[in-house]
């Protein structure tokens, strides 16, 4: 009889553990697995930003280099 009380909380006491487990693991999913997907969106946001600042950056350059070259044209102009 006595045995038989025992195994009746080591019943009881493995579906709490089960219990348990299975919110924490739903939580940890919830509050802490989400952010993955939020960091992989922000790192692909990132990079769309990246990728237009050196296209910035390149038109920029060119729009300098093409000011250098219409100014070299004029001194040329002026001096024949």
């Amino acid at each position: 009889m006595a045995g038989d009380g025992n195994m009746l909380y080591l019943l009881f006491g493995t579906l709490v553990g089960v219990v348990l487990g299975l919110n924490i693991a739903y939580l940890y999913q919830r509050f802490v697995g989400g952010k993955g997907k939020v960091e992989q969106k922000l790192r692909a946001e990132i990079r769309e930003l990246e990728k237009r600042l050196r296209q910035k950056d390149d038109y920029i350059a060119r729009a300098i280099k093409s000011i250098k070259e219409e100014e070299e044209e004029r001194r040329k102009g002026l001096t024949k």
